[in-house]
């Protein structure tokens, strides 16, 4: 099931405005780890980086099997007609094209997602350097680092019109850094296509009683 943010939810991701149409499938014990269990341990299967994949068979294998499960999930939570509506934009890995560990998991499962549908999946925005990912720094990088870090593909861009909205689409959404800066680039170009974020999971910090 898709779930949009309400306000309360909204206000757990510190760059996210009111303004904000965000919709999650999942929510992430944050600080828990894989030892959580159930999410955790899904999520962190499709996230490893293809560097670890590559050279360990089982990796490879739980990475392929959480990739089919998330896209399953997807599937069964947006309609056709949904999910022929929007273009659907990955927000961009840390790694750069070309890096060993670019990792194209958020295309690959939404593809695999609406397999046989007429949908739009495209990367139209890119980093232009490698960074380290945000967990595994000791300091977050800035949000006007990150945005003056992603480039949009003009050449990709210009291939065909979009569709009706933009579907930002990504695995965890924890501050909404990303998003917001995602966001950024694309309306410098597209400033009146409704844009909205949809992610596999979000972070929380504790479940609701």
């Amino acid at each position: 099931m898709l779930t949009p943010l309400d306000a309360p939810s909204r206000a757990e991701h510190a760059f996210l405005a009111a303004s904000d149409r965000c919709a999650f499938l999942a929510q992430y014990l944050g600080g828990r780890g894989y030892q959580a269990g159930g999410c955790n341990q899904l999520i962190r299967n499709f996230k490893c980086e293809p560097s670890a994949a590559l050279g360990n068979p089982r990796r490879q294998r739980y990475k392929q099997q959480a990739i089919a499960r998330l896209a399953r999930w997807l599937r069964g939570a947006i309609s056709r007609e949904q999910a022929e509506c929007c273009t659907w934009v990955p927000i961009p890995p840390s790694r750069q094209r070309g890096d060993p560990d670019f990792d194209d998991r958020l295309s690959r499962t939404l593809n695999l997602a609406f397999n046989a549908y007429d949908v739009d999946v495209r990367a139209l925005l890119y980093q232009l350097q490698s960074t380290v990912p945000d967990h595994a720094r000791q300091a977050r990088l800035s949000a006007q680092a990150l945005y003056e870090n992603l480039r949009l593909d003009v050449e990709a861009l210009m291939a065909r019109p979009v569709r009706q909205s933009i579907a930002l689409f990504d695995d965890v959404l924890t501050t909404g850094k990303h998003y917001k800066c995602c966001e950024r680039r694309l309306r410098e170009a597209l400033p009146c296509t409704p844009i909205a974020g949809v992610f596999l999971m979000r972070r929380v910090l504790q479940v609701r009683r």
